[in-house]
């Protein structure tokens, strides 16, 4: 394992340890699956059960994990699974769970960030996007938004994972397709940009990527706090460090400090003015050689040494053929004199 590490292309690095540290005390808070910081509220986290809850979700101090708010909206969620909030204070609210790759449309709710305290309904909403893939149903539980471009993602959680874009403006009346963007880590289980948007961080259950925003290379690998189940991943209050959480009652919540870039990052997209409108995505999604790779260090948890396998083959066979042609010069009998 520590060779396998050691062989790829992205540095790997430990986290430093934890500088926010709760449990959610609210026994409804079961199954924490997607977390996102709040814009409007200071030192708050909001968060979301997984599939078999209702349509709601709960803010939560992250000096004390106190629920300090409960907001419903009328939606026919199925398996929600990740939360973001946009820099204008819109929440994102993704039903985009699959565990058997069957649903042939997923949804994203948006509406305004609630206020604290017992709340319901949803101003100017709830409005959805229906939502499809290009290949295939997937199942997913990442979602990220580009704090300058406004640029929507969902990572999803094959092996190999891919990173999806909305479009520039989704459809409110019929099903829109997304687009695939690149690759990206096996089993993840949330994302979120850094706060300067110079890389789309992904979670696995033991791992945090770092990728490119760009080309979706993966420029930084760190090992995770050991957790029962990680499952979520948010920019920690002030922006100097990143959260992730585990399922389960009483689930934790660390913080630890924001993985630096190697200074050979080519993460330099030239930033844009988020519009105040959820739905705009810029047009600016890679294609090329770099929309369609499939491989890569943003590959499996395990990432395979690096070979030459032209030179592995072509060794192989040379040795194969030394081994054919000894058998044959002790197999074949000579010629009796006469």
């Amino acid at each position: 394992m520590v060779l396998l590490l050691a062989a790829t292309s992205a540095p790997v690095v430990a986290a430093e340890q934890p500088r926010v540290d709760f449990r959610f005390e609210d026994a409804r808070i079961s199954e924490s699956s997607g977390l996102a910081l709040s814009v409007r509220h200071p030192h708050t986290v909001w968060t979301v059960n997984d599939s078999g809850d209702s349509a709601r979700v709960f803010a939560v101090d992250t000096r004390t994990g106190a629920t300090v708010g409960a907001h419903t909206f009328d939606a026919p969620v199925r398996d929600v699974e990740a939360l973001a909030v946009t820099p204008q204070g819109r929440m994102l609210v993704a039903d985009i769970g699959d565990n058997s790759a069957s649903r042939t449309v997923v949804r994203i709710y948006w509406f305004d960030e609630p206020e604290l305290g017992k709340t319901s309904g949803s101003r100017g909403g709830p409005a959805s996007w229906e939502l499809s893939y290009p290949d295939g149903p997937h199942d997913a539980e990442a979602l990220a938004v580009d704090p300058r471009t406004g640029r929507v993602l969902v990572v999803t959680k094959g092996r190999p994972g891919g990173v999806y874009a909305l479009p520039t403006a989704p459809s409110r009346q019929g099903v829109s397709r997304l687009t695939r963007v690149g690759p990206a880590p096996s089993s993840a289980t949330d994302a979120v940009f850094l706060p300067d948007g110079s890389a789309l961080a992904v979670r696995t259950y033991t791992s945090l990527h770092l990728l490119d925003p760009r080309t979706w290379t993966e420029q930084l690998t760190t090992l995770l706090p050991l957790q029962p189940q990680g499952e979520t991943l948010a920019i920690a209050p002030g922006g100097t460090g990143l959260l992730v959480g585990s399922e389960g009652k009483d689930s934790r919540v660390q913080g630890i400090a924001l993985p630096q870039l190697p200074s050979t990052s080519t993460a330099t997209a030239t930033p844009t003015t988020p519009s105040s409108d959820p739905t705009a995505t810029p047009s600016t999604v890679p294609t090329g050689p770099a929309a369609t790779r499939h491989s890569g260090t943003a590959g499996d948890d395990v990432l395979p040494l690096v070979v030459n396998r032209g030179e592995l083959v072509a060794g192989l066979a040379a040795l194969a053929g030394l081994v054919l042609i000894a058998f044959l010069v002790t197999r074949v009998p000579r010629r009796r004199r006469r």
